[in-house]
């Protein structure tokens, strides 16, 4: 009565025992409760339930069979709304006792308090399979938890209903114009629905199958819709098929060796043979990732050859392995190339002897571990970011590693098609365009709780303080300072860490994320000081500034890849370069192929070590290629030398001095910005007052900007275009498989095909 549901208490007193039922009061109390307390229309809800049916049409439901169910058996349900505002549903099957949809009681709030799937909080959680939804509020829920979780990601959502009535139900009781019209949401409805959800899934390897189900059916029989046996089915007709693929492409490539492929490069490259065939796998949920692989496609196809960029089709399915080797099948590649992942992280997609090509541009710290390292084909090359690592402590073949700047597409950036109209909204004395937002002290409490070991978690609250105050103090930050951050907080402690993931994930991820942030923000705290002072507009672009504890007030929100920062590339007097990673990367280059004046802090990579170049030199002339080589070639002033750079360097035993052989080798192969671009050194600032200094005379002389920019944008597109770029890519990994054939003895004369 409380409730307010004259049915439901009419109900439990005419259950109740014979002393209740014998008390002469009995029969007066039951004529007291109003039967239709609480009853509601079913038509009062028609609109929201025809609005509901209006989306549901175009998506291959049959509305009118569905209005013509419902209409048919609308008067087994009754619906009452309780004294909390709450509908309660009440079901009376013909020759059946009546029950509550899915109980007499607050289903919003329980659904509210219900546990979430265990994968919730995952970046890309699900999918998941409803068999059957109760009365919708929990599914409504997991909707909207897992919608754009990541980068445009949002899981795919099942739902299967043997009776269109009990969806009747729901329909009225939810607007949900929004949540029927989301693509990724799949309703199979009816007494055939186990068939129609097999059925579609099996049309489309690449719809994911469910990782969890969620029975909200429990009160009623579920006939045709067996659906884990579905999934087990379909699950194994995938396996299946995936195995006869794959034997397929094993026999059409394993006789295709380093002498084929050096042979198939070679002749493609110079002209005389076939284009080359490259498939490349990238996921549309990136920030640029995507972007950078559409302008490799656009630069290796002004080249001659062809290019095949493989990526989810729809925010919800996820490229199946079937999928890859339909088109591995299809296209026949000569080269499997890839952003941020290598062979091992692909299982059984890559054949063999496909070449594998890995283009490092973010240095992830779970790609190059030693394990998966171990598991590269001598097939595989990796260009981009340095692997000192790879080269230094997993005994890798130096010869598989290139290490290159980031391009970028002189097309995407052509800041002369920009009109002062275009440009008005974005002008200002300064900018700065990064997502790197974090504070130090958030990073550092987020990388703090994925430890559970208290050792660890004491390193971490040792190292913290110290490795910021190293970066604010001017030191630079390279490996050298990461291992002696780390080495010191251990004698502090007397906490040595042993396992040889953690120390490099401590070294390669935490203290150099940490510095990273550090730097960054340091920088920015300089400008926006200098920015107050003067009254100058300075603008900060990105996610997550305007929740910055300090830098809120500069936040300008984010920006869009493409005109918009073409647009405050051109517009801004002076733009930021903060990386401790150095001048030479995608943003810098970017605004400067867009005409764009920077001012950049200093950096230990931004100038050659002046140590390396004779000394390697040295050693080339020798053909020297590992320390151990130098330490055993004899000459003892040489190895002097060698070992007085490593003591230098902080380098000192065996491991070090391998390790600072690869240095040498890496910094050979890396441009430095103050020898590519004349007077670099003048838009170096290394603290606040010389921040200040460069500013305030820079932004007096837009004539001397302008200089720069038209200098610094001339190397750039010869020198860090994405056809250079590609080709120099290329290029290498023809005289890498030439080189390796030749180990093996085997001549490249045969003919290819």
């Amino acid at each position: 009565m409380r409730l307010g549901i004259g049915v439901a208490a009419r109900e439990l007193l005419e259950g109740a025992g014979g002393a209740v039922r014998e008390h002469p009061e009995f029969g007066q109390l039951v004529e007291s409760i109003p039967e239709g307390l609480g009853r509601q229309d079913w038509c009062s809800l028609k609109p929201r339930f025809d609005n509901n049916l209006r989306i549901l049409a175009p998506r291959r439901q049959d509305a009118e069979s569905f209005r013509a169910r419902w209409e048919e058996v609308r008067g087994q349900y009754e619906l009452f709304m309780d004294a909390n505002g709450v509908y309660q549903v009440r079901h009376r099957p013909p020759g059946g006792p009546a029950v509550y949809l899915p109980f007499l009681g607050n289903h919003a709030r329980l659904a509210e308090e219900a546990p979430l799937p265990q994968d919730i909080e995952q970046l890309m959680p699900g999918p998941y399979l409803f068999v059957g939804l109760d009365l919708g509020w929990y599914f409504a829920r997991v909707w909207g938890r897992t919608k754009d979780t990541f980068l445009g990601y949002s899981s795919a959502l099942y739902i299967v209903e043997p009776e269109p009535a009990l969806m009747a139900v729901v329909l009225h009781l939810h607007n949900w114009r929004e949540l029927l019209a989301d693509e990724r949401v799949m309703l199979f409805m009816g007494s055939d629905c186990g068939a129609r959800f097999r059925r579609h899934l099996a049309s489309d390897e690449n719809l994911p199958l469910p990782c969890e189900v969620y029975d909200l059916s429990k009160h009623r029989p579920m006939p045709g819709a067996d659906v884990i046996t579905v999934m087990d089915t379909i699950a194994g007709e995938r396996e299946r098929r995936v195995s006869e693929r794959a034997s397929v492409l094993r026999e059409r490539y394993e006789k295709r060796d380093a002498s084929y492929w050096g042979r198939r490069f070679a002749k493609a490259l110079e002209g005389s043979g076939p284009p080359l065939r490259i498939l490349a796998p990238v996921s549309t949920h990136t920030s640029f990732l995507q972007y950078s692989m559409r302008d490799a496609k656009e630069a290796v196809e002004r080249m001659g050859h062809k290019f095949r960029v493989i990526t989810e089709s729809t925010c919800y399915k996820k490229v199946a392995v079937g999928t890859y080797h339909d088109e591995i099948l299809r296209s026949d590649p000569d080269l499997f190339f890839v952003i941020d992942h290598i062979r091992p992280e692909f299982g059984a997609i890559v054949p063999a002897n496909l070449p594998v090509m890995c283009w490092d541009q973010d240095a992830l710290p779970g790609v190059f571990t030693p394990e998966k390292v171990r598991q590269m084909s001598p097939l595989d090359t990796v260009v981009g970011l340095p692997k000192y690592e790879c080269l230094a402590q997993f005994g890798c073949d130096p010869r598989q590693f290139l290490v290159t700047q980031m391009p970028t597409g002189p097309g995407q950036f052509d800041g002369s098609v920009l009109t002062e109209e275009q440009l008005d909204a974005y002008r200002c004395d300064v900018s700065y365009v990064s997502h790197a937002s974090q504070t130090p002290q958030a990073f550092h409490e987020s990388e703090l709780a994925m430890y559970k070991d208290e050792g660890v978690r004491r390193l971490l609250k040792d190292l913290y303080p110290a490795a910021v105050q190293a970066v604010r103090s001017g030191v630079l930050i390279k490996g050298t300072l990461q291992r002696a951050l780390l080495a010191e907080s251990e004698a502090r402690t007397g906490i040595t860490v042993v396992d040889p993931t953690v120390r490099n994930r401590l070294i390669r991820w935490y203290l150099w994320r940490l510095c990273d942030r550090v730097f960054r923000h340091q920088a920015l705290e300089w400008v926006a000081e200098w920015a107050r002072a003067r009254g100058a507009v300075l603008r900060v672009y990105g996610n997550g500034w305007d929740k910055h504890p300090t830098l809120a007030p500069f936040a300008a929100g984010p920006a869009q890849n493409g005109s918009e920062l073409l647009c405050i590339y051109r517009a801004s007097a002076i733009n930021l370069q903060l990386m401790p990673a150095g001048f030479l990367h995608q943003r810098a280059l970017d605004g400067l192929a867009a005409g764009g004046f920077f001012l950049t802090r200093a950096c230990a990579d931004d100038q050659r070590d002046p140590r390396f170049p004779a000394l390697w030199e040295r050693l080339c002339e020798r053909d020297l290629s590992s320390a151990a080589e130098v330490l055993g070639c004899g000459d003892e002033g040489l190895i002097s030398e060698f070992r007085t750079l490593g003591q230098e360097s902080g380098l000192a035993d065996e491991a070090g001095l391998n390790e600072m052989f690869m240095t040498m080798l890496v910094n050979a192969q890396t441009d430095h910005p103050d020898e590519v671009f004349p007077r670099f050194t003048e838009l170096v600032f290394r603290d606040e007052a010389s921040f200040a200094a460069a500013a305030d005379a820079f932004l007096a002389d837009a004539d001397e900007r302008r200089s720069f920019a038209e200098q610094m944008r001339r190397v750039v597109i010869e020198r860090y275009s994405y056809e250079t770029a590609m080709r120099r890519f290329l290029t290498f990994a023809r005289d890498y498989f030439v080189a390796l054939a030749h180990d093996s003895g085997v001549g490249l004369g045969a003919t290819v095909q």
